[in-house]
């Protein structure tokens, strides 16, 4: 269990450097609109709107409550649209 915590966090780490490297160039747009945090413009592969959390701490702790939950593995990355953190399934 052990190798496999180590795995998934080498994989992580991983992808995210390969997010921050890929935008490099691309800065957050903030919308007066959508100024609290749960709202943004992304939206997850059946087109339903993400929840947007505030904190990288706060999105890892939802990720975690669903690993422990359902056994759902999910990765934090920074909403690239607003100023606010998702979850995605790996």
């Amino acid at each position: 269990m052990r190798k496999l915590k180590k795995s998934l966090k080498k994989i992580k780490m991983e992808i995210i450097e390969k997010e921050k490297k890929s935008r490099k160039n691309i800065k957050p747009i903030y919308n007066e609109l959508f100024n609290d945090f749960d709202s943004c413009l992304c939206t997850d592969r059946n087109y339903q709107l993400k929840k947007l959390y505030p904190t990288e701490k706060e999105a890892e702790k939802r990720a975690k409550f669903l690993f422990d939950e359902q056994g759902v593995y999910l990765i934090v990355y920074p909403c690239p649209y607003s100023l606010g953190w998702h979850l995605t399934k790996y």
